[in-house]
Order: C-alpha cells, then sequence, then structure tokens
C-alpha cells in the first residue's frame, strides 16, 4: 500500500466494461487509498469514485453508429482528449472498447502518459496486423485469455495474464450437475436461450430460436425452454421480435441469466462472453451468430480472420468442442437440426461439458483477476 498521491485515467464504453473498470478502481484504491480516479465511463465506474468527463455507456452504440451520430462522437472525442492533456495523469488504464480505447491511448502516448490496456482487442482472432498498434500505443497489456501472454510477447507486446475478470464473480456450478442421462432418457430438459443482448442481435436470433423451442416441446412435451433477457429493455426487444408468437409455456426471465445456466442442460447460445458463463456451468450448447451474406462476403476477406474457430470456447480448446454455426445468414433449419442432433446424442453431451469445464477452470484465478490487474497497475506506476 502506498499513501502517495497519484491520477489514473480510466475508459470505457460499453456496460460490461464499465462493470470491469469499477472493479478495477476498488482493487487499486485498496493498494493506494489516495489515488484519483478520472475518466469516461458509466454509471458502476463513477459509483466506484472515477470523476467522469463523459458517460458514454448510454450511448455506446454511437461508436459504430450511423454517420448521422459522428458529430455527437467528434464533439466528445475533442473535449475528452483535451482534458487528458491538460489532467496528463500517470497511468491511463484503457478497458475493452477499442472503438474509443485506440483514439484514447494514441493521445496518453502522445503527452507521455504510460498505458495498461485491460481486456485488449481479440487482434489474435481478426485483423492480426493491428498488433502493431498494439505495439505502438500501449506500455503492457493485461491479458484476460490464458494464451494472449505468449502471442503478444512473441510480437514485441509487453504482456501479462491476469485472469479473465469474468469468473471474479461467476458462483461454483450446481453440485451435482444437471442430470444429462435423465433429461436424454425423460425428455425433461431445461434448455435456455440466449438471444444476446445487442437490440439487432436479439432480432435477428430470435426466429431462430423460437423454432427451436417450437421443436424441442414437439420433441419432448416435458421440456422446459426459457429466454434469458439482460434487463427489462432486453425483454421488451425479445418480446417485439417474437411479434405475438411467443408461445405461452416459453418464458422470457429478466436478470436472471446464471440462475437458468445453473439448472440448464441443453444452452442455444448467441457467440460472445456469454458462451464462457455457459461453458462455466457445464451447459452443452450449440453457437451461432447471424452476419449479412452480402456484407460479410464483400468485407469478410479484408478482415484477416487468423483462427479456424470463432467461439470462444473453441478457440480457448484450440479445436472443435461445442457446435458453431458461424458466419450464419438467417437460414433456421441448420440451427434446428444441430441442436436436436446434439440433444440426441447423450455421449456427445457428456463429452461437450467435460470438455468445457477443462477448457474454463484456468480462467479463475486466485488472486482475482481484478487483483492481479490492480497489482500490475500499481507495478507500472513504480510504486
Amino acid at each position: 500500500m502506498s499513501d502517495k498521491p497519484v491520477t489514473i485515467f480510466m475508459s470505457a464504453a460499453e456496460a460490461s466494461g464499465d462493470q470491469h473498470a469499477a472493479n478495477l478502481i476498488h482493487a487499486i484504491a485498496r493498494r493506494l487509498p489516495n489515488a484519483r480516479f478520472v475518466g469516461v465511463g458509466g454509471p458502476k465506474m463513477a459509483a466506484a469514485g472515477c470523476e467522469l468527463l463523459a458517460d458514454l455507456t448510454v450511448k455506446a452504440s454511437m461508436l459504430g453508429g450511423p454517420i448521422l451520430r459522428l458529430g455527437y462522437w467528434l464533439r466528445q472525442m475533442a473535449r475528452i482528449k483535451k482534458a487528458m492533456k491538460a489532467l496528463k495523469p500517470d497511468l491511463h488504464i484503457p478497458v475493452d472498447s477499442p472503438a474509443l480505447n485506440w483514439h484514447l491511448a494514441k493521445v496518453s502516448k502522445s503527452i507521455g502518459v504510460t498505458v495498461m490496456y485491460y481486456i485488449a482487442p481479440q487482434v489474435w482472432a481478426w485483423a492480426p496486423w493491428r498488433v502493431r498498434k498494439v505495439r505502438r500505443l500501449t506500455d503492457m497489456v493485461a491479458c484476460i485469455l490464458p494464451f494472449e501472454e505468449r502471442y503478444f510477447r512473441d510480437r514485441g507486446v509487453s504482456a501479462t495474464y491476469v485472469g479473465h475478470p469474468l469468473f471474479d464473480s461467476l458462483d461454483p456450478p450446481s453440485q451435482p450437475l444437471p442430470d444429462l442421462a435423465e433429461a436424454w432418457s425423460e425428455g425433461t430438459w431445461n434448455v435456455a436461450l440466449l438471444p444476446g443482448s445487442r437490440p439487432g442481435e436479439i432480432s435477428g436470433h430470435m426466429p431462430a430460436l423460437l423454432n427451436v423451442a417450437e421443436a424441442i416441446k414437439q420433441r419432448w412435451s416435458r421440456a422446459v425452454c426459457t429466454i434469458t433477457a439482460h434487463n427489462d429493455v432486453g425483454a421488451k426487444n425479445i418480446h417485439a421480435a417474437c411479434k405475438g408468437k411467443l408461445p405461452p409455456d416459453v418464458e422470457v426471465v429478466v436478470g436472471k441469466t446464471r440462475h437458468v445456466l445453473k439448472n440448464a442442460h441443453v444452452a442455444v447460445a448467441v457467440s460472445g462472453t456469454v458462451t464462457l458463463e455457459v461453458a462455466h456451468y457445464g451447459v452443452p450448447m450449440v453457437i451461432f451468430y447471424r452476419v449479412n451474406a452480402v456484407g460479410h462476403k464483400l468485407v469478410g476477406p479484408f478482415l484477416g480472420i487468423s483462427t479456424p474457430h470463432l467461439a470462444l470456447v473453441n478457440i480457448l480448446a484450440g479445436k472443435r468442442i461445442v457446435p458453431e454455426l458461424m458466419p450464419w445468414y438467417g437460414r433456421i433449419k441448420p440451427v434446428r437440426e444441430t441442436v436436436m442432433d446434439v440433444m440426441d446424442d447423450l455421449g456427445c453431451l457428456f463429452d461437450m461439458r467435460e470438455a468445457m469445464r477443462e477448457v474454463t477452470s484456468p480462467l479463475r484465478t486466485t488472486p482475482p483477476a481484478s487483483d492481479n490487474a490492480a497489482d500490475l497497475a500499481v507495478r507500472m506506476l513504480g510504486l
């Protein structure tokens, strides 16, 4: 613990980044009681003691949104950059959100501020040439996936694995785990349907999830299908996407994703960090993600995707341990058939559960990720 006054600039632009940054602020403050936190983020960072220059989490979509929103973005960025130059903090910690944080990291480097990137862009999966930008604009990357440390170091980037912050807050899976054999033999499935959190994700994936739910109920009348929503806005978007066709025995629950997963036998999930939660709870799953067919065929060759797998659990495993339908252009039949095939194969279900647990177990660290990242930040400050 040090009493030296320091100023740390934090920057995040989405709700998840706001939460992880807030946890990191708390962890650093325990080590540096006189630290001052200034930055851009959301309400959780503010509650943790960060002086917010702007809350970009409420308008996160603007960072990649229509050109009509460009004026708002440019005004905010100009004001934030001016404040950073006047403040000249001792350390800048960008958290996720590369659309925002590349710009701010560039400002920090231009005024001689040390940059520690927490939850760095996944350049190993897409546009790998951007590792040059990581090398140029950071002094340290606090990695959240085990293989990232070696990946970045081999390319001249200082990097340290700190653990995945998601696992700081995940409670242990149910003991014993839900009985797959019983569900398979008696048709008493608990099926979690995870359509994503963004409006576009929900509208793009709900038709397939509804079709899957209908097929499951027709085959196994005792099955229970549950759709999870992150918040009330998400639930509203789910109901809107259903267009009045939500079956009466399919429930939409709000803010209870982890509870649903702890009791689920199978999940159908939109690709993203939530799939790590699914894997942690040992729920066999099918992952899919909708993309625009024309746009993907035009832009895809320029993305430089450098991994044979796109689902995080498969990337971590180095092989395909769960079915992934990506890119998925919206045809419902392949999703339905894949889910039904998985549910028909009891051996596959058990193998998938075991493989996912092996993949996720290293992501929970002791001490937790936020504490490891805080210790790294203190070292970056030379304290």
